[in-house]
Formats: C-alpha cells, sequence, structure tokens
C-alpha cells in the first residue's frame, strides 16, 4: 500500500514537473529576441513631455500578443522577463512588486497616457500591466499576432513605459533591416 501511494506522489511530481517545463518552453517561445529598434518621433517627443527633455529610454524587448493578451475577461499583459528589465528597476521596485500596487504611466503608439498597474506574479513568474489593460486594448484594436515593442523610461524617479505597436512579426526589423527571431 505504502509502495502504491509512493509511485502515486512520484508520478504527481513527474507531471508536475513536466507541466512546469511545458510552461516555460511557452513562454521562452513567446519571447521574440529582437535588436534595439528606433524609437518612432512621437514617442520620444511625448516621453519627453511626460519626463524632460533629453530623459534616457531603455530598450525592453518585444512582445508578440497571445490571445490571452488581448482578452477581455483577463485585463492583463505579460512582460517578458529580460536582463534589461531587470536592470531598469531598482532594488527596491523589484523587491515591492509583487507585494503592491504599483501605478506606472504607459504611453501607446499613438502617445496617449495610461495609468496601469505593474506588478510581478509570483505564482507565474512574470511582470504584468493590470487595470485598464483591456481598455487600452479595445481603444487602439489591439489584436492576437501583433508585437508590441517595449521601452522603459523614468518619470519623477518612477518606472515608466511607452509602447510601439507594429502590425505583423514580419515587419519587425532594426535600423538595418535585419529581422528578428525566436530563441531556438
Amino acid at each position: 500500500m505504502a509502495k502504491t501511494s509512493e509511485r502515486k506522489n512520484h508520478n504527481k511530481r513527474v507531471q508536475k514537473q513536466e507541466c512546469k517545463s511545458e510552461l516555460v518552453e511557452k513562454r521562452r517561445k513567446m519571447t521574440i529576441v529582437c535588436p534595439e529598434p528606433q524609437m518612432p518621433p512621437l514617442l520620444k517627443r511625448r516621453i519627453e513631455e511626460i519626463a524632460g527633455v533629453g530623459t534616457t529610454t531603455v530598450w525592453l524587448n518585444a512582445k508578440e500578443l497571445t490571445i490571452s493578451d488581448v482578452k477581455e475577461h483577463l485585463d492583463r499583459l505579460f512582460i517578458p522577463k529580460t536582463e534589461a528589465l531587470k536592470q531598469f528597476l531598482n532594488e527596491n521596485e523589484i523587491e515591492n512588486l509583487d507585494r503592491t500596487n504599483n501605478r506606472t504611466k504607459v504611453v501607446d503608439p499613438e502617445g496617449d497616457e495610461w495609468d496601469l498597474i505593474f506588478k510581478y506574479w509570483t505564482k507565474v513568474n512574470q511582470y504584468v500591466f493590470t487595470s485598464q489593460w483591456y481598455q487600452l486594448v479595445a481603444d487602439k484594436g489591439l489584436q492576437s499576432g501583433e508585437v508590441l515593442q517595449v521601452w522603459g523610461f523614468r518619470c519623477k524617479d518612477k518606472p515608466c513605459f511607452a509602447i510601439n505597436r507594429i502590425s505583423q512579426r514580419s515587419k519587425l526589423a532594426n535600423t538595418d533591416g535585419a529581422s528578428s527571431s525566436r530563441p531556438q
């Protein structure tokens, strides 16, 4: 009887690890490796209006929108964890992202400003924008399969973000024409 119970527990642990591995692989495939593109002039101007002329922007990465990223009832966007994002955030911000509702400004491709919550969800090990994300999706007509480029900047010493919309993955390219690809 004890051996049967041990075997069942072992099988459950193996299944759980396999599911976790599948989830990690799925997230890896959703992340786009992309060299830093040139920021659109409209976004640059808008950031300077919000945070001041000469504000430094940090290229964080790009993300292909999934079906769940644009669903109304989910109202959230997972942000790829990158080394650039970890370096952009200070130690205190990283420590508090899973405990507090951190309001942040997000500038969309048309220069409109959104007040979203930026958090770290420990259960899924992901950074996320919530609270009014779906309103942005609906207002801008964002759809799954589109790619968002993401930059960070600071306003009043708080992290803020700018997103640019690329309508298709094939259009994602840096200024010298080299296209991006997913990691293999």
